[in-house]
């Protein structure tokens, strides 16, 4: 008989836990704010079938339970963590809400129960990632003022956390200009890191305005982007560089022909001296022995003169 009674006990916690997980009895509870924003608050809805809720004299407790650990969050309008949650209660209507602040993905995948006397529902709260917004934390922004490409300044700008996928375009004086070139680096279950490069035309739009680069989140535009930018001079002298450069560079060149043409004029005379030293060294040996046959003829000529 006692071990009957255990295996009742046993298999009314068997129940009620399976009842927990799936069923909801007499009520139920939906999701009233979709998208989803991480960030944001969210809204669950209870709704309760009886005819009456309660009454001045017999009132029915409202309660709140789930989370990640399973908590009882809310009673009757009461709440352990007011910071994050809050219940919202419309007297003796059949409809009581739970309002969580900040939602994230923390509070996803977790099984929620509204309970209102002895009638309650329990669900599963999830959500399909393409209805959940995230907001996006720029965390670094790179604005590359060398002018590549056609005179264009590139932008590059990595969003973490974002959902979903931005479609980026660029905004210059209130006219759309192209659109931005959006890459996944990193994908998790409900958010993305991305990547947004902009290749800002100069030469065809213009170096000084307002540029903007909005990306699409479901239903609403995001500016990730919003500067008033003045590059004109920095290409003015990106031009003034380059014909500085190009100055530079001709000089130089110069200096190399005349060093060359220099040292062409200096082999050439040493060249021209080496020979001319050369032809009078010549000249002065093939007129020796002239010299010598005259000299000694003088000296028989002089010989007979010294004897007398």
């Amino acid at each position: 008989m006692n071990k009957m009674l255990v295996y009742i006990a046993l298999l009314v916690l068997v129940v009620d836990k399976a009842c927990k997980a799936s069923n909801c009895v007499s009520a139920t509870w939906k999701l009233t704010t979709l998208p989803v924003s991480f960030g944001k608050h969210t809204v669950l809805r209870c709704f309760i079938d009886n005819a009456v809720v309660g009454n001045d004299s017999h009132p029915r407790v409202r309660q709140w339970t789930g989370g990640q650990y399973y908590n009882m969050l809310c009673t009757d309008g009461g709440c352990g963590d007011p910071n994050k949650y809050e219940m919202l209660i419309r007297n003796t209507s059949k409809e009581f809400d739970l309002l969580i602040h900040n939602f994230s993905n923390s509070d996803l995948n977790y099984n929620y129960t509204c309970t209102c006397g002895f009638d309650s529902c329990t669900k599963n709260l999830s959500v399909e990632p393409n209805h959940i917004m995230s907001v996006p934390t720029i965390t670094q922004l790179i604005k590359d003022k060398r002018y590549i490409n056609n005179d264009s300044m590139e932008i590059e700008i990595i969003l973490e956390k974002v959902n979903p996928v931005p479609n980026c375009s660029a905004w210059f004086q209130g006219r759309f200009i192209n659109d931005a070139t959006t890459s996944v680096m990193k994908w998790y279950t409900y958010h993305n890191d991305v990547k947004v490069i902009y290749n800002f035309p100069v030469d065809s739009v213009g170096c000084e305005g307002r540029l903007q680069i909005l990306c699409n989140l479901v239903y609403r535009n995001v500016s990730i982007f919003d500067e008033h930018i003045d590059i004109c001079h920095e290409k003015e002298e990106g031009t003034q560089t380059m014909i500085t450069i190009s100055i530079g560079c001709a000089v130089v060149v110069m200096i190399l022909i005349c060093i060359i043409l220099a040292k062409r004029h200096v082999v050439l005379f040493i060249r021209r001296c080496w020979t001319n030293g050369k032809t009078k060294q010549s000249a002065n040996i093939n007129q020796d022995p002239l010299l010598t046959a005259d000299t000694k003829k003088q000296e028989k000529e002089r010989s007979p003169i010294l004897n007398v």
